[in-house]
């Protein structure tokens, strides 16, 4: 009977790491209840600690705690108020959601479930956004903005039509539906992305996971070749898409004129930003400010150095670069643990083959997005790219009953 109670617990947790995945796109609250829940019904399950210890050995797991380590040890050294240096702290929760979801998706089954749900609750919004756009449903947001902001609904449609992609080129079968049903969802994300949600992130994310999936079993030869009609096709997606035009031409003429607009840009406003935190860097480059010292650092930085009321010298709490908020927080030192982890990542091939390309094609894609944005510890975008990475590199037990495609993936996995 405990072991029954037991495994219900573990697959509530399951069930509700489901909830939260899908929910973070549409509403703050049920993601983060589903979040709550799959936490308590993992420790009620009375497994957690054998499952989490049994974890340790992996390196994406020990290196994930090493990169926690260095951001709990900057806040001893931060010049800020304690409850800034936690809050910073906090923000790095993802780590120990990837670890749990590590922990717990060990039973590819459900693994599939919430891929299929995750693509499936992406493609509502899709619906809802296209509706919008064409006038057929009312709605108070934006259709760009269907699913909370331009930035995290581009980012959800891409990684939507990367799972999709996958699941055609390793013949899938997610939910039991055919390839072509699969096909049409990532079509429709795609024409969504390029024509109605002008996010850059979108972009980015959609281009470096096709390349990676598309030429991850072909030559140099033809990785070349995969590379350069991924660019034609964005090239032909800019042509005929005015939003995308607009969109990537206002980035572009934003980053050029940051020093001379009289008016703050998103683009402008981040070069600004990284010119800025760049000297902070450089006076700290060995341990930086600590922890939740950012903004401190940046506003002293800034004191003097632009009139008043120019944007120019307004404060912000981050660099909207997730790889320079780690440098000047804490250091070299944790930036280089913090490339490690990713590594280790990348590298983690003890789970299934076909799973572990989605993985990385999903990680290279952040990793970009987040040279102009904090996307790894971000609440929405953090909590989706931890999602996938801890079920897509979870290892299968082996008291697990693999279905027939699990079983096929497993052995192909032992004869690349």
């Amino acid at each position: 009977m405990v072991a029954v109670t037991s495994d219900r617990f573990l697959d509530l947790a399951r069930a509700a790491a489901i909830v939260a995945c899908v929910g973070l796109l549409y509403s703050p609250s049920v993601g983060t209840i589903g979040l709550i829940t799959t936490y308590v019904a993992f420790v009620l399950s009375g497994q957690a600690w054998t499952r989490m210890t049994a974890l340790l050995a992996r390196p994406a797991v020990y290196w994930g705690l090493a990169f926690l380590g260095v951001v709990i040890m900057g806040t001893v050294y931060a010049s800020v108020p304690w409850a800034e240096r936690w809050t910073d702290v906090y923000k790095w929760r993802t780590i120990l959601w990837f670890i749990v979801l590590l922990a717990i998706f060990d039973d590819p089954r459900w693994g599939a479930r919430l891929m299929a749900v995750f693509v499936l609750g992406a493609a509502v919004g899709v619906v809802w956004s296209d509706a919008v756009a064409a006038g057929w449903l009312s709605f108070k947001r934006e259709p760009q903005e269907v699913l909370r902001n331009a930035g995290t609904q581009g980012m959800a449609f891409a990684c939507a039509a990367l799972v999709c992609l996958w699941a055609v080129l390793e013949k899938q079968s997610l939910a039991g539906l055919p390839s072509w049903v699969w096909s049409v969802v990532a079509a429709a994300c795609v024409a969504n992305i390029v024509f109605i949600t002008n996010a850059r992130s979108g972009y980015a994310l959609l281009a470096v996971g096709s390349c990676l999936l598309l030429g991850w079993r072909a030559s140099w030869q033809r990785r070349v070749i995969i590379v350069a009609g991924v660019l034609l096709l964005g090239g032909m997606a800019f042509a005929v898409s005015e939003r995308m035009q607009a969109k990537v031409t206002a980035g572009l003429v934003e980053w050029n004129h940051a020093s001379t607009s009289e008016v703050e840009t998103s683009f402008g406003s981040r070069r600004v930003f990284y010119a800025n935190s760049w000297d902070i860097y450089r006076d700290h480059w060995l341990i930086g400010v600590g922890t939740g010292g950012f903004a401190l650092a940046y506003r002293t930085q800034i004191a003097g150095q632009y009139p008043d009321g120019d944007w120019h010298g307004r404060p912000t709490t981050d660099p909207h670069n997730q790889y320079l908020s780690v440098a000047i927080q804490q250091g070299a030192i944790g930036l280089v643990v913090f490339c490690v982890w990713i590594l280790a990542m990348v590298r983690a091939k003890d789970g299934q083959a076909q799973r572990h390309r989605l993985a990385v094609a999903l990680l290279a894609g952040w990793c970009v997005t987040s040279l102009f944005s904090s996307h790894f510890r971000t609440f929405v975008e953090g909590h989706i790219l931890t999602t996938f990475l801890g079920v897509l590199l979870a290892v299968p037990r082996p008291s697990v009953p693999l279905p027939e495609r699990c079983l096929h993936e497993a052995s192909s996995g032992d004869n690349a």
